[in-house]
């Protein structure tokens, strides 16, 4: 109850800053604007869409509920805002909005005008300002009058030109406007801008869309209009062909050839607009680049010459990273010693090398010899900023270079070759890994969609040592013969295929950004697949069978699995300082053929900050299981199949501060039976939904720019641990703080 008591004055704190008078800072016929609300006579037009045309706005609130910082600036007094610097509680608080007519009338005005280019051509706004006697706050409601939308009937096209003219008639099917749509102006805007960029990718370099106008006809009927699009060209406005290319800049430390593989603008070419877009972008995400500039210079009638400036970026690089560390009560140190250089081989190949040193005194460990923890780890990766296949090398440099479709091509494609060996040495076992890598990474559909291919990938775990008291105490006794804790201390090899693929909105562009607002969203997915290649090589090879069926290559078994994982996030950007965030994941991992079950390394856990928080890192499943004596069972708290769902409201605070408020549902299972996890961890359709934990809570998050630092404070609501009939099953019925409250400090956002 201590940390509660803690708390509670801040609840207090914040409940008497919003019941702070801001009516000391109002003049004698100055008011308080309390309230804005939009109201819309026509059900096919919502009214919150308009809200960003809303010139006047009441203070914001924390959450959508307290105007904290209001009552922040309320904190100081009117004879401060005369001072030449504002005081700390004015810097980090709000001034209270005061109630402007004129503000009003604009505001009134630009929503009418707003519904008008959605095509409600005899729209109209009427305005409600209210203030109740003997007060200084006031309320304004806008309502929303479209009236009949007017809707395009027919659509013509034309040019002067006759090559142009061509150009828009074929390219029509890409076409924004279509017979029956509302007579919006924001479409109509937009596909000038469409048939503008369509020209420049065919060599019109001068073209501007004001060359582009409509002439609309509205006597065609009531509320019908015949729309025809005129395309007039100047008199310059003619194709335009590539010169030369020059490379300009610092002493270049890139080779030509690269230069050139990474330029789509080529001398004899017609001018395209996507083909600079398309270098620039393919120059700037070198490594070995620091900034790009592309200039066109017109040097005779029709010809463009092309200089691209290219500043580098600094080769060589050497890092060190401290940190203490804390497991369980034992102290230690991990330090790492980087070396990167972004141009090997003048290529703008990244080679980068980390050497990692860890040490932990291990204390209270009865029945083993050494008492300290030490790991040494060495990893060494070679990026290509290009794609390398083996005997397709040749095609795939000439596809990248052809002129495809830039949504449709590929998109700062690299090569990533890594070799990582780690050991560690711990008083019950040593360990050592080994792990090779070959993945591709690239992007399409202009940067939205990203795909990463790892193929293959190697993790090599072998265990030369294991203590004598661990193995009696954890691998050899009935208490503990669990398949899962056999499975994670025995010699593996993992080659494994996997491809991921992230798609977001981040790309999305709208020709006016006043138009909507834009909630983004993310969606991954990643298929993984192990042990096939070997299984299916075992028999015809002769590969060792071992007793327990397992087929084994150097005499050590390979696991064989079937991994996939999809996760889902999105934004719903309610107001200038609230946000809503959703999230859920689904991943299902099945061990076949030559295992029975998923690696260790390869499993879920529950709990964690980016999990169901009320619980910590592995405390939570699978399904209702616990540790002997409530404690963490770090081995067989795993799972093979996931499920999880989130929300949070996010607002912005004061300064670089913002708070949250989340709640999240989840679980992991296993889809077989085991010894140790029983029945209760293995998930069934019937009962799973009984075994969902639920936790609620409370964040703070501090912006620092590089990355955020978050501090999440969660309680349990819903415990599967319980049985169903036990009041511990709803513990946010029954809390009890000393067992529900779970507290996380993590770097960066959960979803």
């Amino acid at each position: 109850m201590r940390q509660v008591n803690h708390i509670l004055p801040l609840l207090v704190a914040a409940l008497l800053l919003c019941g702070c008078s801001a009516e000391k800072f109002l003049g004698p016929d100055q008011r308080l604007l309390t309230s804005v609300k939009l109201s819309s006579d026509e059900p096919t037009v919502t009214a919150s869409a308009y809200q960003q045309y809303l010139r006047q706005k009441p203070n914001s609130k924390w959450f959508n509920l307290l105007k904290v910082p209001l009552g922040i600036y309320c904190l100081s007094s009117p004879a401060d805002t005369a001072r030449e610097r504002p005081t700390l509680w004015q810097r980090i608080g709000e001034a209270p909005v005061i109630y402007s007519s004129q503000q009003t009338a604009n505001t009134q005005n630009a929503i009418a005008l707003a519904l008008k280019d959605k095509g409600y051509l005899n729209a109209s706004v009427t305005t409600t300002v209210t203030t109740p006697p003997n007060s200084h706050h006031t309320k304004i409601h806008y309502a929303l009058h479209p009236g009949q939308p007017y809707t395009i009937s027919s659509i013509t096209y034309a040019a002067d030109d006759r090559a142009i003219d061509s150009l828009i008639n074929l390219s029509i099917a890409d076409t924004y406007l279509y017979k029956g749509m509302l007579c919006d102006l924001s479409l109509l805007d937009r596909e000038r801008s469409r048939i503008t960029t369509m020209l420049r990718n065919h060599g019109y370099y001068r073209e501007h869309k004001n060359n582009i106008h409509y002439e609309i006809d509205t006597l065609a009927g009531p509320t019908n209009v015949v729309l025809h699009l005129h395309h007039s060209s100047p008199e310059d406005n003619n194709t335009y062909t590539i010169g030369e290319v020059t490379y300009s800049g610092q002493e270049l430390p890139l080779r030509r050839k690269l230069l050139e593989s990474k330029t789509y603008v080529h001398p004899g070419q017609l001018y395209r607009e996507q083909d600079v877009n398309r270098t620039y972008l393919a120059l700037a995400n070198l490594q070995a680049v620091n900034h790009v500039a592309i200039r066109m210079q017109e040097t005779a009638p029709d010809t463009l010459n092309c200089d691209i400036s290219i500043l580098p970026e600094k080769t060589n690089s050497l890092g060190v990273e401290l940190e203490g560390t804390n497991t369980a009560g034992n102290l230690g140190v991990a330090a790492t010693l980087s070396y990167t250089n972004r141009n090997l081989l003048r290529g703008s190949e990244q080679w980068s090398t980390k050497l990692k040193g860890a040490y932990e005194a291990i204390t209270g460990l009865e029945g083993y010899t050494n008492q300290n923890y030490v790991e040494i780890g060495l990893e060494t990766r070679l990026t290509f900023p290009r794609l390398i296949i083996p005997f397709w090398s040749s095609k795939v440099r000439k596809f990248e270079s052809s002129e495809v479709n830039y949504q449709s091509s590929i998109l700062n494609p690299t090569t990533a070759l890594s070799l990582q060996f780690d050991t560690q040495e711990r008083p019950e076992f040593h360990r050592r890994v080994l792990t090779a890598l070959w993945a591709y990474q690239w992007s399409s559909g202009n940067g939205r969609m990203r795909h990463r291919f790892d193929i293959p990938s190697l993790n090599y775990v072998y265990m030369p040592w294991i203590s004598s008291t661990f193995r009696r105490d954890y691998l050899e006794t009935d208490n503990y013969r669990s398949a899962l804790i056999r499975y994670a201390y025995e010699n593996l090899l993992i080659l494994n295929t996997t491809y991921t693929q992230t798609t977001d909105n981040r790309q999305r562009t709208t020709v006016n950004p006043r138009q909507r607002r834009i909630n983004p969203w993310q969606l991954q997915w990643s298929v993984e697949s192990a042990g096939n290649l070997l299984y299916s090589l075992a028999r015809p090879m002769g590969f060792h069978k071992k007793s327990d069926g397992q087929y084994s290559l150097f005499n050590v078994a390979f696991a064989q699995y079937l991994k996939f994982d999809i996760d889902y996030s999105k934004h719903f950007l309610l107001n200038a300082r609230n946000t809503l965030a959703i999230h859920g994941a689904f991943g299902i991992a099945h061990p076949y053929g030559n295992s029975t079950i998923v690696p260790f390394e390869k499993r879920y856990f529950g709990g964690g900050a980016n999990g169901v928080r009320g619980w910590s890192v592995r405390e939570l499943g699978p399904g209702n299981y616990t540790g002997e004596d409530g404690r963490v069972d770090y081995i067989n708290q795993t799972g093979n199949l996931k499920l999880l769902t989130s929300i949070e409201l996010r607002s912005d605070l004061v300064w670089k501060l913002s708070g949250a408020v989340f709640a999240d549902v989840g679980n992991i299972w296993t889809t077989r039976r085991y010894h140790i996890t029983g029945m209760g961890g293995q998930f069934r359709f019937k009962k799973f939904w009984k075994q969902l934990a639920a936790s609620y809570g409370i964040g703070l998050r501090f912006n620092l720019d590089y990355f955020i630092l978050r501090f999440d404070m969660a309680m349990k609501a819903v415990n599967p641990a319980y049985p169903t009939s036990s009041k511990d099953y709803l513990p946010i019925i029954h809390p009890k703080f000393s067992r529900d409250f779970t507290f996380h400090f993590a770097v960066g956002l959960p979803f």
